[in-house]
């Protein structure tokens, strides 16, 4: 189909053009985790703190009870339960415009009425993404994970079915074959847009996908020896297997078109035939089984443990990827329950994306489903510090790491979570609610428990490492009413945050039932985010 199929000019004068691909460049990454920690499976059932960390790195985060149901669990069983549940989980439903194609053979104002709907229907499509990830614990976080590995720009191919069904696509197979889920992005037609798959014919093979099917999306350009993986004519030849693949604007589905296709000879890694899109996928996965296993496990090591992959923990998963034939499963069942996740080193090691962030404080906090309205201001402020989802800058996807926090983005950061507990009726945050989730109200040391626990809950590391400027005293007739021997001899930590909880107010003038401590509540958990321990997961 020409471009009136397409996008009429109009439109096409919206879109942007494919990111520029990055020049390859050394990151200045910090050296892996020193730690003895292998990825046996650790035996001691979850404390609190753990359980807390099982639900923020491999979702996002959750509420008292979630975190409260893994506490005592086996790690091992732990793991398996999030597998299972994120299987099994039922997908979101499909918005009415799901299979809503352009009436081509309308009217020009019904296909411009058409083309608006895009706006709308991508608004909806994001706003209700950040509610499902909010809700989706691990499912969610490999799909977020997956779009980021398998990057397409929605800005480029402007139509938001095809992001609503890329999206899809990667929900469906999160946890299935990594083989077959790259088949089946290579022919999505987000992708064969995206990468110019569409116009690659046997007369012109075009070496866009190509190049990235091997360098970002299966294996990189070196193995851990620091050895080439393939060559340029490997992409030359690779280009050639891939041709013919066309979408269908009609109805936004992807066909192989015989007489665009290249049915000559191809070589590849040493190996001759007549390869088609699916016998080119097993010749990679073949001849390149290594470096594909242990590429992939560096990858979700990165996405689940920290931003330097460990040489040693890398061999480990990749021979499980390997042993399993290239199932995601396995592989991540064996991060979640190992005693490297757990090692206190990995707690806190990884900067919080601006998805992390926001949508993780609403899987803490809310207690509903927050108004449209606030979803769509999330979704500008994460694009605002450089995260827009269905929008990655490139076909690298984001960077991450220390480009998710500087000077700037710290502010804004700021800014959209003081934004959230200003406007909670609007995102459904109920700071108080959590407050009695946590503690027994009529604990006569609820006051001096209540600030550890929402420390607890909110942040990632271990409270006795926390640096706090906190009073000299607490507040009020101390002789009267002395700070309790619990409290007084327990952790000076506690002491601390209890002093900036109270600002100023006798401790035993607190209580959790009153009508009047929303407003401390609040001020606190805003002084619990404005800690940079708060940006770290």
């Amino acid at each position: 189909m020409g471009p009136l199929y397409e996008l009429p000019a109009r439109y096409r004068r919206l879109c942007k053009k494919r990111g520029k691909r990055p020049f390859a460049v050394a990151e200045d990454l910090p050296p892996p985790l020193a730690l003895s920690a292998g990825m046996a499976a650790r035996s001691a059932p979850l404390s609190r703190m753990e359980a807390s960390h099982l639900t923020r790195r491999a979702g996002f985060g959750g509420n008292v009870a979630l975190v409260k149901s893994y506490v005592g669990m086996r790690p091992a069983d732990a793991a398996q339960r999030m597998v299972d549940e994120a299987v099994t989980q039922p997908p979101p439903p499909q918005p009415p415009w799901a299979t809503t194609y352009p009436p081509w053979d309308g009217s020009d104002a019904e296909l411009r009425a058409y083309f608006d709907m895009q706006f709308r229907w991508f608004r909806e499509l994001v706003t209700t993404w950040i509610d499902t990830l909010r809700r989706g614990g691990l499912r969610e976080k490999l799909t977020l994970f997956w779009h980021d590995h398998f990057a397409t720009e929605r800005d480029t191919y402007f139509y938001t079915i095809l992001a609503l069904d890329y999206l899809t696509l990667l929900r469906k197979h999160a946890l299935g074959s990594f083989k077959d889920l790259v088949i089946k992005v290579g022919i999505n037609p987000a992708m064969l847009i995206y990468l110019d798959g569409r116009l690659s014919t046997r007369q012109e093979p075009n070496e866009n996908y190509a190049r990235e099917l091997l360098e970002l999306f299966t294996m990189g350009q070196y193995d851990q020896a620091g050895q080439s993986n393939y060559t340029q004519q490997d992409i030359v030849e690779l280009s050639r297997c891939l041709t013919g693949y066309q979408v269908d604007y009609r109805n936004f589905s992807a066909h192989l078109s015989w007489n665009r296709t290249d049915h000559g000879v191809k070589t590849l890694f040493g190996r001759h035939g007549n390869f088609n899109f699916g016998g080119v996928h097993t010749v990679i996965f073949e001849e390149r089984r290594r470096q594909i296993a242990e590429f992939m496990a560096a990858k979700l090591y990165t996405e689940f443990i920290f931003t330097t992959p460990h040489p040693d923990m890398v061999r480990e998963l990749a021979n499980t990827f390997e042993d399993n034939d290239f199932k995601i499963a396995p592989v991540v069942q064996a991060l979640l329950a190992s005693e490297h996740f757990y090692a206190p080193e990995t707690m806190g090691a990884k900067l919080k994306s601006p998805v992390e962030y926001y949508v993780g404080f609403l899987a803490d906090t809310a207690t509903g489903t927050p108004d449209p309205a606030g979803l769509r201001r999330l979704h500008n402020d994460m694009g605002a510090i450089s995260q827009r989802l269905l929008n990655p800058p490139n076909v690298a996807g984001w960077p991450g790491y220390r480009s998710w926090v500087s000077s700037s983005s710290l502010l804004a950061r700021w800014q959209g979570h003081d934004y959230m507990l200003s406007n909670s009726f609007q995102f459904k945050v109920n700071v108080v609610g959590l407050a009695r989730d946590l503690v027994d109200a009529a604990d006569p040391l609820a006051v001096f428990k209540v600030p550890t626990a929402l420390a607890a809950h909110l942040l990632s590391i271990p409270l006795d490492t926390l640096v706090l400027d906190a009073p000299a005293e607490f507040s009020g007739d101390l002789q009267t009413y002395p700070i309790p021997d619990e409290v007084a001899n327990g952790p000076q930590y506690v002491r601390d945050l209890a002093k900036i909880f109270l600002a100023g107010l006798p401790w035993y003038e607190w209580n959790l039932e009153s009508q009047g401590i929303a407003w401390g509540v609040r001020n606190y958990v805003q002084f619990l985010a404005h800690l940079p321990e708060f940006q770290l997961a």
